[in-house]
């Protein structure tokens, strides 16, 4: 054998080698990346199911043990070929694995915070909350850091040294080939698993989706429909039905309110006109109203508004407070506090858009029983576009009250189509004040009314998170974004854009405030999972039956 051939033979059974070694090094990392996923697994949720237990069981092998081994094959086995050296590998492929683990670390930590992982929109929240913490940080916490840092790149080098040198004895152990059929096995599983899941919409596998980081489990959706298997339109119509709000188990408020009173003795008085005209804001004009510097959302539907306005709730629980008959969780506080709240309707409001649907608390008066008295009232004045010559009157009694008057729907645009109508322009109405100056808010909607009147008048622990998705408009505040159901869509209004979502789990998003649909853009996830979780705040989870 000459010396060429040999030196080739040497080379090549050093190349099998660092392979090996690789191997080796990358089945440390996998025990190491499955001990940090165990944080994501207790930070999520608990499987109402014993297959829902299962399947997370099986992903959480089966991923964890996939994301070293991608790093592996496109990180380090190029250089096993190119740079045969194992002093230099090894540091490399430690300093490697060491910002992949510190990666893996770190968003484990943003998920158990904020329930997402890190993506190019999440950094920016890490990084405020880097500033936060480093902001004046004591030398203990940085060096706490550092050393940390260098404890992994320790680890490393360590995994790195102990795999090369005792090669031999690793390789001796045959332990490998069946922990990668497990890990293999796993990983087709659970993937196979999820297909059935999705197109089942069994929601305790389906629900475990986002709980890992760069996870994209196969759907049936994608897959079934491009080949024909199932159809699109019976897909998405059973997962309406899945997602219908009959299945929605209430908690509100989401705690026991308690609350103290304040010092505040000016009575309140709210006028609601059902649907903006502008012949109503033309007499308004006349009057010792001011129109507030706040951009103020309507609700398509007058029905829908007056419900967002009583409760400051989304019209995503109307059907199961309408069922139930839950009264708003700030009448109690306010009839402890003996703070009257009156509702009067005038002649001409409609039998359709009753009180008494919602709860048999509301008891309303004819508008002729409104006397004006100020002694610590709070009243609800429902008018028409007919009743616009009352509201002279209304206010004369009311000139030392409190005064808010704002519509419950837009102005009824017939030729709008689709999802025009919920362009900034096409749901903003005034929002008029007297006795009561707002400073400019950039958005709001019906349910910060109420939060604003009880702003000045109890205070509640939790503020009011526990009874409403509304805020109190008094204090000036960047909002955004603002998330709205306008049943059965879900609209998020951002600064720079709208996204709405039907309840099949569809989207487009548009352009704000030109309302222009960005072809191929999604919504940002960050913003996306705020949204929902804001959204059902006063759900508990529902029962599953599969």
């Amino acid at each position: 054998m000459g010396k060429d051939q040999r030196g080739k033979y040497q080379r090549r059974d050093k190349i099998a080698r660092l392979i090996s070694w690789g191997h080796w090094f990358t089945f440390a990392n996998i025990i190491l990346c499955l001990f940090v996923g165990l944080l994501y697994v207790e930070a999520s949720p608990e499987s109402s199911t014993a297959i829902g237990t299962l399947y997370m069981l099986v992903s959480w092998l089966g991923h964890f043990a996939f994301l070293p081994f991608v790093f592996f094959i496109i990180l380090i086995f190029p250089f096993c070929l190119i740079i045969p050296y194992s002093k230099v590998l090894r540091g490399l492929a430690a300093l490697v694995a060491s910002f992949g683990l510190i990666a893996l670390i770190a968003d484990a930590l943003f998920f158990r915070q904020y329930g997402y992982h890190l993506n190019t929109y999440s950094l920016a929240q890490m990084t405020k909350d880097a500033e936060a913490v480093f902001t004046g940080a004591s030398f203990v916490i940085i060096s706490a850091v550092l050393l940390g840092f260098l404890l992994i790149v320790g680890i490393e080098l360590l995994l790195a040294n102990l795999a090369w040198k005792r090669l031999s004895d690793l390789q001796r152990k045959k332990i490998g080939a069946p922990a990668t059929a497990v890990f293999v096995l796993c990983f087709f599983v659970s993937h196979s698993v999820h297909v059935w899941a999705d197109a089942s919409l069994y929601t305790p596998i389906t629900q475990q989706d986002d709980m890992f980081p760069l996870s994209y489990p196969t759907t049936a959706k994608t897959l079934m429909a491009k080949h024909g298997v199932i159809d699109v339109e019976s897909y998405q119509a059973r997962q309406q039905m899945l997602m219908a709000t009959d299945k929605i188990k209430l908690k509100y408020p989401k705690q026991p309110l308690l609350c103290s009173k304040k010092d505040f003795e000016q009575t309140a008085t709210i006028i609601l006109f059902e649907e903006y005209a502008q012949d109503i804001s033309a007499v308004l004009a006349t009057t010792s109203l001011r129109e507030t510097e706040v951009s103020m959302l309507a609700h398509p539907k007058q029905e829908g508004g007056l419900f967002q306005f009583l409760y400051g709730l989304p019209d995503f629980y109307q059907d199961t407070i309408e069922r139930q008959k839950v009264a708003p969780a700030y009448l109690k506080p306010l009839n402890d506090f003996n703070i009257e709240m009156n509702w009067y309707t005038s002649d001409s409001w409609q039998e359709s858009l009753s009180l008494s649907q919602f709860a048999s608390e509301f008891e309303p008066q004819s508008l002729n029983s409104f006397n004006g008295r100020d002694n610590q009232r709070i009243n609800v004045i429902l008018l028409t576009a007919n009743d616009t010559k009352q509201l002279t009157h209304i206010l004369k009694k009311a000139k030392q009250h409190q005064v808010l008057v704002s519509y419950l729907s837009p102005e009824n645009k017939t030729e709008l189509l689709g999802k025009e109508q919920f362009a900034l322009e096409n749901m903003t109405v005034p929002l008029w004040q007297l006795n009561m100056p707002l400073p400019t808010q950039p958005i709001a909607g019906l349910m910060d009314i109420i939060p604003t009147v009880l702003d000045d008048r109890i205070s509640c622990a939790g503020s009011f998170n526990n009874y409403t998705n509304g805020e109190s408009l008094r204090e000036q505040k960047d909002r955004w974004p603002l998330i709205e159901t306008y049943s059965p869509y879900i609209v998020i209004y951002d600064k720079a854009e709208i996204t709405i979502l039907d309840n099949s789990g569809q989207f487009n998003v548009y352009s704000s405030p030109e309302f222009v649909l960005k072809k191929g853009d999604e919504p940002p996830v960050p913003v996306l999972i705020d949204a929902l979780k804001d959204l059902k705040r006063f759900t508990e989870t529902p029962d599953t039956a599969n």
